[in-house]
């Protein structure tokens, strides 16, 4: 691979000497996008909307044909074709050249501290920094990739945060930490860790040395120093280790900036933290350490603006409520931290989870094991990575709520979309329908609405059950277009996955749910997904493990969570514990086929045909050759055993 092109900082094309190789620079910003993308293409129209959308989308097509032109002709004289032209799209060859992003676009290091090693090397200046951008679209996605890039860096640097024992790890997360903080001078987390890391060095003059040492590192010999407001944001952190109240000082040079009004600011969100209130036999021993942990947890966050902390007190007192979800309600609460503990004897685990109230959704959630003989020493360690990674969670969960807030009537519409399509039967599908249509009335390129829409079809073409491929059709198109309108947010990947599964496509769809988990790797429904796909890919195995991570995420979860997990065990010939899954479905009737292949492959004929006949009462055409030739399983092997298990049990 003889060309790499580079996209922090300056962007340039090298040939395999380093050499920068003349290309026209349009050419480079649709290479850039190409590798940004997930699926390395995008259609003619987006890229015009994209690099042209202040003109008529007739001269933005004539530019982009102009452009491709060129780019054809720099190839041939250079022997190498990087991308692929077709009527309707184009499609990065990466076969042909490298990126020096490429390593963001693969899942995150098991190993945090090298994985943080590798970022910040690479990550010396912010993507596409030295551009002139003249339209909005193109600004708007870049500054999104810079934020995606930053955000990379921060989750790996929070994830090393607590195994950063020796004195280079930690000037390695000072490190990260300053580049942050050079972007985003506020976080108020990036300043914790900063005077966290000078604290463990001891003394507050090494600290001043380092961070001048960052500043020369940072700035080089340049004539203007950082910004005024970085420098001062640096000396909060100083200020925090002596104590000192920060008293914001006038620079005759540097007059304050009034801004201007922008009308009433967001509320700050408000934060519960429930203690564990109910033990398992053996845990005695863990429980006032449990309830002194989260307290400790609750101090340490009280210090923060970003965020609104019920006291201690109070948590228990709703903890402890029957009618929990109405005091939450009642108190104006944004995000609920809930606590479990589990085990016994000499060791006991206690899990997290961090809610969304509003939707319920599990954004981030954790397992601590606690050994009886080091509670002490692990109290502060463990209090310091539940608040680090409450933080980081809640401040990324409301850049999402921004997103979703920009547009308040198509917010509201999108919410009616989601309360129908909880209920499964068609109307209430068509009206989530309607509902999501009309929020892209509000806002064109709402992405979850986008979304929404896909589900619907594919959910449609799931209850209808006649094979309409045209209803997956549009499926898959939507989620495509929830992609393009939101490359950061789960939900099109999700909708990706579902749909190229139920067309057959399922290598494609275990990539796109791959993504989605990636994204969002605390979010149940997709891990559930995910899950039902792998049982689809003859990979129940697989399957069976990530449908265990969705249900220890939503424990109270829905009948399809619990199906997905009866279909593996099924696969793996775990047919008891197949229909233990089914045992504890709320509707245990959408599983009656498979209740009846399991038991008889258990060899119970009398209870398999029980099941057979409650079957044939909601489907009395059911044929089991059909149903198999349209149910898209990878293996042959997985066909045979469901046809074998249908057969013995009288279908």
């Amino acid at each position: 691979m003889a060309f790499k092109l580079v996209t922090l900082g300056d962007l340039r094309l090298l040939d395999a000497d380093g050499n920068t190789v003349s290309f026209p620079e349009k050419g480079l910003l649709i290479f850039a996008y190409l590798f940004a993308h997930p699926l390395h293409a995008q259609s003619r129209s987006a890229l015009s909307k994209l690099l042209w959308d202040k003109v008529e989308l007739a001269q933005a097509y004539a530019n982009l044909r102009k452009t491709l032109s060129r780019m054809e002709a720099r190839q041939q004289e250079l022997g190498h074709r990087f991308i692929k032209i077709t009527a309707s799209d184009i499609k990065l060859d990466e076969r042909t050249i490298q990126c020096d992003v490429a390593e963001l676009q693969m899942p995150p290091s098991l190993d945090a501290l090298s994985g943080l090693r590798a970022l910040v090397g690479l990550f010396n200046r912010l993507f596409l920094e030295s551009i002139e951008v003249k339209n909005d679209a193109l600004s708007e996605w870049i500054k999104q990739q810079q934020e995606q890039y930053l955000t990379r860096l921060r989750d790996t640097m929070m994830g090393a945060v607590p195994i950063a024992k020796s004195a280079s790890d930690v000037a390695l997360v000072k490190e990260a930490a300053l580049r942050i903080f050079q972007q985003h001078p506020d976080d108020e987390m990036i300043v914790a860790v900063l005077a966290e890391a000078y604290s463990a060095e001891g003394k507050l003059r090494t600290a001043r040395n380092i961070f001048d040492g960052q500043k020369q590192k940072l700035w080089g010999n340049l004539t203007l120093g950082p910004d005024i407001h970085a420098l001062n944001v640096v000396r909060k952190v100083f200020e925090k280790q002596r104590g000192i109240v920060s008293i914001p000082r006038e620079d005759k040079a540097h007059p304050p900036v009034v801004k201007p009004d922008k009308g009433p600011s967001r509320a700050v969100p408000r934060l519960v933290l429930l203690p564990p209130v109910e033990s398992v036999a053996g845990n005695q021993p863990f429980l006032p350490f449990a309830d002194a942990l989260i307290e400790d947890v609750t101090i340490a966050l009280c210090s923060l603006t970003s965020v609104s902390v019920v006291a201690p007190y109070t948590a228990a007192q709703i903890g402890r409520r029957s009618d929990k979800a109405n005091t939450i309600a009642q108190h104006s609460i944004s995000y609920v931290l809930d606590t479990k503990m589990s085990g016994d004897g000499g060791q006991a685990s206690l899990f997290v989870q961090l809610i969304y109230f509003a939707n319920d959704e599990v954004i981030w959630a954790d397992r601590y094991v606690m050994e009886i003989d080091s509670l002490a020493a692990q109290r502060r360690q463990i209090a310091r990575r539940i608040s680090i990674a409450i933080t980081g969670q809640i401040e990324r969960n409301e850049l999402a709520r921004e997103y979703f807030e920009r547009s308040p009537a198509a917010y509201q519409h999108y919410l009616l979309g989601q309360r129908y399509l909880k209920n499964l039967d068609l109307p209430d599908i068509r009206r989530a329908r309607k509902e999501f249509r009309t929020a892209l009335h509000d806002s064109p390129y709402f992405s979850p609405a986008l979304s929404g829409i896909a589900r619907t079809y594919s959910r449609e073409w799931l209850i209808t059950a006649r094979g309409d491929t045209q209803l997956l059709k549009e499926a898959e198109k939507h989620a495509n277009q929830a992609i393009a309108a939101g490359q950061d947010m789960v939900g099109g990947y999700r909708e990706l996955g579902v749909a190229k599964l139920l067309l057959g496509g399922i290598d494609e769809s275990v990539e796109a749910l791959e993504l989605a988990e990636t994204l969002s790797p605390h979010y149940a429904d997709v891990a559930a997904d995910y899950a039902d796909t792998l049982v689809h890919a003859s990979e129940p195995r697989r399957a069976l493990e990530k449908i265990e991570k969705a249900i220890d995420l939503n424990p109270l979860c829905p009948d399809v969570y619990l199906w997905t997990g009866a279909g593996a065990s099924y696969c793996l010939g775990e047919y008891t514990q197949a229909l233990s899954y089914i045992d504890r479905m709320a509707d245990s009737g959408l599983a009656n086929r498979l209740s009846a292949a399991s038991w008889a492959m258990l060899g119970n004929q009398r209870r398999a045909k029980t099941f057979v006949r409650k079957a044939r009462e909601t489907n009395p055409d059911f044929d089991v050759d059909t149903w198999l030739a349209v149910i898209p399983l990878k293996e042959q092997w997985q066909k045979d055993h469901y046809r074998d298990g249908l057969r013995k049990a009288g279908f």
